[in-house]
Formats: C-alpha cells, structure tokens, sequence
C-alpha cells in the first residue's frame, strides 16, 4: 500500500509543476502578445460640454486592421446614456465583424469606422443628436448611415418624430411633395430616386427628421433615396413651409410664424469643384510656408498644437467648423489669443456644391457670426469642405477661398513618417500645407515637420501673409 501512496503523492506533486509551467508559459505568451500590441491604442475620454447636461465622449481605437473615431453624448441621466450606449455598441459590433470576415482583404489600409455628432438645441431643453456613421471595410464603396435622437433633458425621454409632425396620409403626401421640390432645388437633384423618396414619405416613421431653430431637417442613409454618389444628402425646410404639417405642441414650442408668401426660387449655378488645386505664391523675403488646420478646435490636440507653434515662433491658419467652435468656444478663444489667423470652414462641413444657395449661404454666414461672437475677430479667409464651392455661394462671403498645395492625408495614414514624407517630397517657397487638428497622429506629425522645415531655412506664416 505504500507504494501506492508515494505514486499518488508523485503524481499530485506533478500536476502541480505542470499547472505551474502552463501557468508560466501562459505568462510569456501574454507578454509577447503585449509586445505585438504596443502600437496599439485604445482610448475613451469625457470632455466638458457648454450644454448643461450633455457632455462628449470620445472612443478612439488604433489596431493594425482598423481604426475607429466615435464620438457621442453623456448625459446625466442613466436611462437616456442606457439608449445610447446600446446604439454605439451595435454598431462597433457590425463593424468588427465585417472586419473579421473580410481580414483576407484588407491590405494597404486599416479598415475605418468614423461616428460624428452634431447637436442643435431647439428649446430651452430639447436638442437634436444627429449622428454621422462613415466606414469602409473592404471593396468599391463604403457605408455611411445617419442616426437621430430628439431628447428632452428635463423629462430625460427621447421624442419620436411622429409626435412632432401629425402622422396622417394627407401630411405624408405633402411632405413627398415638398422633398421632392426641395430636391429639385440643390444638385442632389440628378441623383434623387422619386419612387424611393416616395416610398420613404409614405411608410416611414420620420426617424431621420431633426430640427434646428430655423428648419426642419431630413437627413438620409447613403443609397436611401439617392445613387451612391450623392453620399448622405440633407433637405432642409424652413419651419414656415412645415407649419401646417407640425403638431399643435410643436408649432408652439418651436414659435412658427404663418407663411411666407413664395418668392422666386433662385437659379443654380454649375458647381465648380476645385479639390487640392495648386495655387502659385510668391512670398517676398525668404522661405516661407503656410501650415493649415481644418475641421477642429479640438479640446486637447488643437492646444498641444499651439504649444508646438509656440516653440518655433510659428503662426498658422486654423479653419474651423462653426458647429465645434460652439462646442469649444474656449478653444478658438485661445487660438485667436495666440495670434494665429482663423479660418470658416463651414457649419457643419457639407458639400457646398451640393446643396442650394440658401443653405449655403447659412452654412458659412453662421460660421462667420459664431466665429466674431467667440473670439472677438472676424474669420478672414475661407476653405469650402473638399475643396468644392458654388460660384454664388463665394461671391456672399466675402473671403477669399483658400485651398492647398499639399495634402498630407494626416485624416487617411493616421502615420506621423508617411506625413512628413509627404511634405518634404512637396514643399517650396510658399507652400499651403493641410493638415487637421483633430488627430492626435496630427499632432506627432506637426512636431516633425516644424523641426524638418525649420532646419530648411522655412519661416511659418498664415495663409494671408503669403499673398
């Protein structure tokens, strides 16, 4: 019996090194996965908000295989974040997948999920969440897929649209009716399917509608009602023309005055697109080059940015979303402050040469008033999103339009080397270099290229001192 108990005894004492090899091993092989991992990010911050509250969250995560930005709304109130939090977290779910099931083809570069926000406070409590999803995975085209949320702070409930507008067949017909003449009003137009707007008017629930202090906005899915190539089309209507259509509650909430009468629609001009045109400039004295900023402020990298400017004595030209100066009025204060010029960039970065004449022309008159309001000074050149512009819509903003002689593509590598690459391959004697504030790979990039440029001889300048 003896023996018996020592091989019992043995063979415990081997499960227990094997347990503590395993255990060992299992060890490394974590290690070395950490080890793979170090360029690899993940990270969630909360930035304050000037709307009481609402603050922003911001989920950014840098893999080898993709990229994700998502930015959305925290509230004070469990139930509403509950809703939201589910919404953000279905799509990440589609997203990995499609990453998952198409590894094979992802190559050059990282697939990318891009969730924007905007908001509009319609009342003292109400505010419009409109949520832009932009992502590709693999193939010709990508998806891009809007969201809305109309939310009450102070009863912490999201309002379904179909309290706002009276759902009856008689509205739906005039709705369709007017969409479609609204169409015919911008450059959306050649891409609108009628029978597919016509489709939507009847059946749905409105659950694309939003609303600002001045219109009622209907914002669509890629491929919704339009070709692809029209991307994520907006129509917006003024209240006036929505009054007999709006819920009695609404109509007073929203204080619509009685219709206008109908004055002359204006003619459309031919856009003309103009996107990464070269523009000669010839500085006087010696070198000099202009390093632009598009899309921000942003809460922290916009700052790190100007503490680089700082240390090389340099100034830039900042073009800034009007809808994100609103967001971060502090920012652009700050900016201004320093001494760097400030640049419209739009409201909310639409394609200018695919919307009518009057949105347009709000696009950056609202940019240029929010700007003033902010920062004491007026925004003294303008950039059109993409670089396209209709005629008509220049002529009222009476900015220059500035575009650029370099593209960094800062918003597609996301790699600090491949941007400096980029701009010693291209840079002369008064460059426009663009780059993004928005990014924190941005912010690496800008660190590399003052370094680079300042060893070349370059001064940094704003763009209206190179003309």
């Amino acid at each position: 019996m003896k023996p018996k108990k020592i091989t019992y005894m043995t063979v415990t004492v081997l499960c227990i090194l094997l347990l503590l090899a395993f255990g060992g091993l299992s060890l490394r092989a974590d290690s070395k996965s950490e080890g793979k991992n170090v360029n690899q990010t993940e990270k969630l911050t909360v930035e304050y908000s000037k709307y009481p509250g609402l603050d922003l969250i911001t989920d950014i995560s840098e893999k080898e295989k993709y990229k994700i930005a998502i930015h959305y709304p925290q509230f004070t109130s469990k139930t509403l974040n509950a809703e939201i939090e589910g919404y953000i977290s279905a799509i990440k779910k589609r997203f990995l997948t499609s990453v998952d099931e198409n590894q094979e083809f992802i190559k050059d570069y990282a697939a990318t999920l891009n969730l924007t926000m905007e908001i509009f406070q319609t009342t003292q409590d109400t505010y419009s969440i409109v949520f832009s999803e932009e992502s590709y995975v693999a193939g010709a085209n990508g998806m891009q897929k809007a969201k809305v949320y109309v939310v009450d702070l102070k009863d912490e409930t999201f309002i379904p649209q179909t309290q706002i507008i009276k759902d009856t067949k008689e509205n739906r017909e005039q709705l369709y009716t007017l969409l479609r003449e609204m169409f015919r009003q911008t450059d959306y137009e050649s891409f609108l399917f009628e029978e597919y707007l016509k489709e939507w008017a009847m059946h749905n629930q409105f659950s694309n509608l939003y609303l600002t202090d001045k219109a009622v906005v209907f914002k669509y899915d890629k491929y919704e009602v339009t070709a692809g190539a029209a991307g994520m089309p907006e129509i917006s209507i003024p209240l006036e023309k929505m009054q007999s259509m709006l819920t009695d509650e609404w109509k007073d909430k929203l204080k619509v005055n009685p219709p206008k009468e109908e004055g002359k629609v204006p003619s459309k001009d031919e856009p003309t697109k103009e996107v990464g045109k070269t523009v000669d400039h010839k500085p006087a004295g010696g070198k000099r080059v202009a390093i632009t900023f598009d899309d921000g402020p942003h809460p922290k990298n916009t700052l790190k940015i100007l503490d680089l400017l700082d240390q090389y004595d340099a100034k830039a030209s900042f073009f800034m979303l009007g809808n994100r100066v609103d967001f971060y009025p502090e920012i652009a204060r700050k900016v201004a402050e320093k001494g760097h010029e400030i640049g419209n960039h739009t409201w909310n970065h639409k394609d200018l040469s695919r919307i009518n004449l009057e949105e347009g022309i709000l696009e950056v008159e609202k940019t240029n008033a929010i700007i003033q309001k902010t920062t004491g000074k007026a925004a003294t050149v303008f950039r059109p999103p993409y670089g396209a512009v209709n005629e008509k819509v220049q002529t009222a903003t009476n900015s220059p339009a500035v575009l650029w002689t370099i593209d960094t593509l800062d918003w597609k590598s996301h790699n600090p080397d491949e941007i400096l690459g980029i701009v010693k391959a291209n840079v002369r004697d008064g460059s426009i270099i663009l780059m993004h504030d928005i990014h924190d790979t941005s912010v690496e990039a800008v660190a590399l290229i003052l370094n680079y440029l300042k060893s070349e001889g370059y001064d940094f300048v704003s763009v209206s001192d190179l003309q």
